[in-house]
């Protein structure tokens, strides 16, 4: 059977992400919004979601499936798989979520004539699909800035499953919503999807290798990959 870059089961649309767990309090910084969910990255970098409305940048209390603003941050840590990259921005998978990273360099705010070169370069080569990172992001008006990018090595899988919220389909492909950035995504030959998912959260596959349209056996389980982020929410 054909291997699908988007689950057999995408049909199986949820209404909305899983809320955080009733037990214990999580600490972290809001790195992305969309249909009244929260992404929340945790001090160790994993993503997760919960219900409710805040800025992007902002510091949040979860206890039970409440989230309390409780302050602002202008950074945040991001820890996950990089699924694709397209142009300046990355865009990893944390916990399934996907979030999007600018890697592009900025210039210094004011820089003279006889201001010395940096001696070391702040831009090095953005990982390939599969590099398991650790990023450290500021938090500019709303969007995630790369700062500084580890690369802990590969993952051990060729696809990976996540969660978006689908903002387009066409023929041959599906669009996802990531932060302020969209990303699209093709789809195994003859494959069309109803224009009634959009606006809707969806879970997908995604190939890290760029092939979605292998000839494979459909392996729609357990892909054995944490997102380099620890277990789901």
């Amino acid at each position: 059977m054909k291997r699908l870059t988007l689950i057999a089961a995408v049909v199986a649309v949820i209404g909305i992400w899983p809320a955080a767990s009733s037990a214990g309090i999580f600490k972290g910084v809001v790195v992305a919004h969309q249909r009244g969910t929260l992404l929340v990255a945790s001090p160790a970098g994993q993503v997760r979601t919960v219900a409710g409305t805040a800025a992007v940048g902002s510091r949040v209390v979860l206890a039970g499936n409440r989230a309390s603003v409780v302050g602002r941050a202008h950074t945040a840590h991001i820890r996950g798989i990089v699924v694709r990259r397209v142009g300046a921005v990355m865009f990893v998978s944390s916990n399934r979520h996907l979030v999007a990273i600018h890697t592009g360099s900025r210039a210094p705010a004011s820089v003279s004539d006889t201001t010395p070169a940096p001696t070391t370069p702040a831009v090095t080569t953005t990982p390939a699909p599969g590099t398991i990172v650790s990023s450290q992001v500021a938090i500019n008006n709303g969007e995630l800035d790369d700062e500084s990018t580890e690369d802990l090595g590969q993952a051990n899988v060729n696809d990976l499953q996540v969660q978006a919220v689908v903002s387009a389909v066409g023929p041959g492909s599906v669009t996802l919503t990531v932060g302020t950035q969209t990303l699209t995504v093709p789809l195994p030959a003859g494959l069309t999807l109803p224009a009634s998912i959009v606006g809707q959260t969806v879970t997908l596959t995604v190939s890290l290798n760029g092939d979605d349209n292998d000839d494979n056996d459909d392996n729609s389980g357990d892909n054995g990959g944490d997102d380099g982020g620890g277990g789901g929410d």
